[in-house]
């Protein structure tokens, strides 16, 4: 089953992404502690427990910038985001959905919610009930210039 859902997500990201002046490829990474270093080995399969980190590559094959660009990184069914590691190099608005992508906001997520006593209060939803990852460059992408969105999910 986990063996499934790294294959699947691949195939996806590798189909949807594959023509145009903007490719796209997913890399998975299996990451790991050895000798109190952290080692990365690319992987296609994941046991419970793991962590895995996705890498999102995004380069402008045209000889033109281009702009209006919202990476989205999905949350694989049984695994769950963990806070704070989606990362990048450039400069960019992150936001998260807890609705499967009908909605992004800023962190953190909050949501009311009336206690068993009618009084409503405010609470931070948890990373681990986030569904997908978007980040906004706030300049777009140059000519043969390449892009990396990082974060990092915990299979459950």
């Amino acid at each position: 089953m986990n063996r499934f859902i790294l294959g699947a997500l691949l195939c996806w990201a590798t189909t949807l992404w594959a023509d145009g002046p903007l490719t796209s490829q997913m890399e998975t990474y299996l990451v790991a502690e050895k000798d109190g270093q952290e080692v990365m080995t690319v992987t296609e399969e994941a046991s419970p427990g793991d962590v895995i980190e996705y890498r999102l590559i995004y380069t402008n094959q045209s000889e033109q910038p281009l702009s209006g660009l919202e990476i989205t990184g999905p949350i694989p069914a049984n695994t769950a985001y963990l806070a704070n590691s989606a990362d990048t190099d450039v400069e960019a608005v992150f936001t998260v959905s807890i609705d499967d992508g009908s909605s992004f906001e800023a962190e953190p997520v909050t949501r009311s919610i009336t206690g068993p006593d009618g009084q409503t209060q405010n609470v931070i939803v948890s990373p681990s009930d986030y569904t997908q990852l978007r980040w906004v460059p706030q300049s777009g992408i140059q000519p043969g210039q390449v892009l990396e969105y990082r974060y990092r999910v915990k299979v459950q």
